[in-house]
């Protein structure tokens, strides 16, 4: 519902003081234009044990008359939010819990309440509690549901209260242990939320070092940055006792330390809430003035007294976020303008659309030239792990691997010294073993050749099967180049329009290409392997030298063998012994003219793949990546590319959706409000830190020790 709101909130008035309302022009100056997101308020949540005092104290923060009994009252958590707004309403809304069922979470969120005045209230907190199935007696006794009730207007404070169940110490009939850890686990849950500014309610009547809150406080907030104590109850001491020393000491930040120190305030216990007469403020100055709680600070005593210090602890809390909040302002500037990059100018007619992808082509152009070149200072190529950006590099580094595979795995042959039974290869055999295939191909290809002599077909039948991997090794590699070649393509153009944009040129435009140009890369493959699929051929003396080399290594190890076993005894050699050394030597000689034959062929094939092996590797990288996936990428989408469109296609790819106007629309707006909330922030009436980096807290001007100046204040 809106309207009025039936609660005027004229106690929280003096929670905002002139600076901080400065602060808030800013955050509403945000607010107003839905960047909620920049701006994250700080909340008041008031824990404690169990009757500890904590709704009785929260309205007398904030006027709004939360349920107060002796007895177990607080059963889920209730959040008043308020808002500054040039129209006053309220809104009541319940918010379930994870746990709820879907019709559950359906049928709270269908809940409503009208407020009418504020003993309204009361029945809004029992028509919660029903919607919620709580009962005292049997069921669930607390509920992680919310209440929330939001209330706006032009004098309202920017300000979240939550008041939370008291934690509890035990189980028993009607708490559950089931209960306890709810409870346990919902204070926590606001308790260590950082823009929570803590009330740790701590009752007089009961010993504070057995009171669960303080152990909590200390654990989501060690140093108490964001803690404040508050004493209750203070009524129930008995003057001069040990006990009322302890929490005078506790009050004087001597027996649990916080930064934000302790406050004592006197609410009405439920024998003086039942007596329409009593004025709250009344009675406690009354009491302040004559316990020896007067030996206190005035400004850590009273209702009034701690409104001032919450005022103090809020400005802080803001303007401690401002710098934060201006980085965020920023960064959020930079997300809009990217995005207003990326949508690019309006555009509705076709020349407002070509000239749309004219630009766009113009930096897609500039970006692939870069690229190919290794000229890496664009923004894009900052990231040096995606190397798929550096094109140049990527291609380069994929050349040298495509190298050392080809060397490494090329062969269909892997000679070895010995193959070990255990290994996997089926490649590995030794040097006898590759030429005794050889030497099957040998009889089996036997024509009109001379003995010792193989047929000359050989050479390249063997070849071809020698050099079996090198295409689907080329393959792999080709494509390997292309894809990267393809997702720098997609890359480059997110860089300078949006997706929608990206996705059409790619479909109608680019990928077609980049497809075309992996059906060429094949292509040209195919025609470079077709020459190593005929009879070989070369005119490189590389060959020659390594074929020559390859037969005198046999015939060197033969010679080599016989001189050995001939001199074996220790014999000298003399001149008249060169006819028993030629004859020595002669008996080397190979009477198989067929192994002659296969070893001869087996050199030659040897040596042949060495030479084709040297030509292929350079070869591919640059007939096959470079002068066709890479070379002619600048060109793909470029100014004269765009020209050369048809109108319906550069309306398909160009034209913008509803959508798209809607959301440069928003991301105007966006900025335009950024830039507002930064110039506001940069004026000189902006509430800034001093020179000396603090501002003076309000709430610890010492008023002294008199009662009467406790007096004086409260009566504010």
């Amino acid at each position: 519902m809106s309207g009025t709101p039936p609660v005027e909130l004229h106690s929280l008035e003096s929670i905002q003081t002139a600076d901080q309302i400065q602060l808030l022009d800013l955050v509403d100056s945000l607010r107003a234009q839905g960047l909620s997101e920049f701006t994250a308020l700080p909340q008041l949540i008031v824990c404690g044990d169990q009757s500890s005092g904590k709704s009785s104290l929260l309205e007398a923060i904030s006027g709004v008359p939360f349920p107060k009994k002796d007895n177990l009252c607080t059963r889920f958590a209730t959040e008043v939010i308020l808002r500054r707004a040039s129209q006053s309403g309220l809104t009541v809304s319940l918010v379930p819990g994870k746990a709820r069922s879907p019709a559950d979470q359906e049928r709270l969120q269908q809940f409503r309440h009208e407020l009418s005045s504020s003993n309204d209230f009361a029945t809004l907190f029992e028509q919660a509690r029903e919607a919620m199935g709580l009962s005292s007696v049997g069921g669930n006794a607390f509920s992680d549901d919310i209440l929330r009730v939001e209330i706006y207007g032009p004098k309202q404070p920017q300000l979240t209260i939550v008041d939370l169940p008291g934690l509890i110490h035990s189980h028993n009939k009607q708490q559950t242990e089931h209960d306890v850890e709810l409870v346990a686990k919902l204070v926590a849950r606001y308790m260590e939320s950082p823009r929570s500014i803590i009330l740790a309610v701590v009752s007089a009547r009961n010993d504070f070092a057995n009171q669960i809150i303080l152990k909590q406080a200390r654990k989501v907030d060690p140093r108490g940055q964001r803690t404040l104590g508050i004493i209750t109850k203070p009524d129930q001491l008995a003057k001069g006792t040990d006990n009322e020393a302890n929490f005078l000491g506790l009050a004087r930040n001597e027996q649990v330390e916080f930064d934000l120190g302790w406050h004592v305030v006197r609410n009405l216990d439920s024998r003086e809430l039942n007596d329409p007469d009593l004025d709250r403020d009344r009675v406690e100055m009354d009491f302040f003035a004559s316990s020896n709680f007067r030996s206190l600070a005035a400004t850590t005593l009273g209702i009034g007294h701690l409104r001032r210090r919450l005022s103090h602890v809020l400005f802080e809390q803001i303007r401690s976020e401002l710098p934060r909040l201006m980085e965020d302002i920023e960064s959020g500037k930079d997300s809009c303008q990217t995005g207003l990059d990326k949508l690019g100018p309006s555009r509705t007619t076709i020349e407002e659309q070509r000239a749309f992808l004219i630009d766009l082509s113009d930096g897609f152009q500039s970006l692939c030239k870069a690229a190919i070149r290794g000229d890496f200072d664009d923004d894009i190529f900052a990231d040096g792990s995606l190397a798929d950006r550096r094109l140049s590099a990527m291609i380069s580094n994929k050349g040298v691997g495509f190298e050392k595979t080809i060397r490494t795995q090329g062969r269909q042959w892997e000679i070895v010294e010995k193959v070990e039974e255990s290994t996997s290869d089926k490649r590995c055999r030794t040097r006898t073993q590759a030429i005794a295939k050889v030497l099957e191909l040998v009889k089996k290809s036997r024509g009109r050749e001379l003995p010792g002599l193989a047929n000359p077909l050989l050479v390249g039948e063997v070849f071809r099967e020698y050099n079996a991997p090198w295409e689907g090794l080329a393959r792999d590699y080709i494509k390997s180049v292309w894809s990267a070649t393809r997702s720098f393509v997609e890359q480059g153009l997110l860089r300078f329009t949006d997706a929608a944009v990206s996705d059409m040129l790619l479909c109608h435009v680019l990928d077609p290409i980049m497809d075309n140009k992996l059906r060429m890369a094949y292509a040209k493959l195919n025609e470079l392997l077709a020459v190593h699929k005929k009879h070989p051929e070369t005119r490189n003396h590389y060959f020659t030298d390594t074929y020559n080399a390859l037969q005198k290594q046999k015939s060197e190890a033969a010679v080599k063998e016989r001189l050995e076993e001939g001199f074996a005894g220790g014999k000298s050699i003399s001149k008249d012994d060169i006819p028993w050394l030629m004859s020595l030597l002669r008996e080397n000689a190979q009477p198989d003219m067929d192994l002659v034959a296969a070893e001869s062929t087996y050199n030659a094939i040897d040596a042949f793949y060495k030479v084709a092996m040297k030509l292929f590797v350079d070869n591919v990288p640059n007939l096959v990546v470079r002068a066709i996936i890479a070379s002619q990428l600048p060109s793909m989408f470029c100014p004269k590319s765009v020209y050369a469109m048809d109108s319906a296609t550069v309306k398909k790819i160009a034209s913008e959706s509803e959508d798209k106007q809607i959301r440069r629309r928003e991301l105007s707006e966006k900025l335009a409000a950024l830039d507002a909330a930064q110039e506001t922030h940069e004026s000189p009436n902006v509430v800034q830190d001093e020179s000396s980096g603090e501002t003076p807290d309000p709430s610890v001007a010492q008023l002294g020790d008199d009662p009467q100046d406790v007096a004086t204040d409260s009566d504010s």
